[in-house]
């Protein structure tokens, strides 16, 4: 719960620690980053609920997908381009992005599903910056 601070008062700690995660992303940069940073237990429970069967992979596992799947987004959704930036052949792209989907039971081709999955990988890349 949040409480009310008078000219001074220092504000409880949760707020302060959303307060420098906003502040460690620019919103003209990446908004959707900016919408994860500035709710930090919703984004905890996004992550939780989209990723959660991913996070339980293997390391190594977790990041060939999840670096796949960023591959894929910066390569505009280019399954060929994406190939070529991962040094692959595009049928392993695809069965990765597959296996993906299958873990967090969303597609890549819905719109609304692609966008909560861009907002749980923000959200694990916040995760992963305030651990390290």
């Amino acid at each position: 719960m949040r409480r009310e601070t008078r000219a001074g008062e220092r504000k409880p700690t949760e707020d302060l620690e959303a307060r420098e995660a906003r502040e460690t992303v620019a919103p003209v940069d990446r908004w959707s980053a900016a919408l994860v940073a500035s709710a930090p237990e919703l984004s905890a429970r996004l992550l939780a609920e989209v990723f959660g069967p991913l996070l339980a992979l293997a390391p190594a596992e977790r990041a060939l997908l999840v670096g796949t799947l960023e591959a894929w987004l910066e390569c505009g959704g280019s399954v060929g381009r994406t190939a070529v930036r991962l040094r692959c052949h595009r049928n392993t792209v695809f069965n990765r992005l597959r296996r993906l989907e299958h873990l967090t039971s969303r597609s890549l081709s819905h719109p609304h599903e692609l966008v909560e999955t861009v907002l749980a990988l923000d959200a694990l890349r916040l995760s992963a910056a305030g651990k390290g």
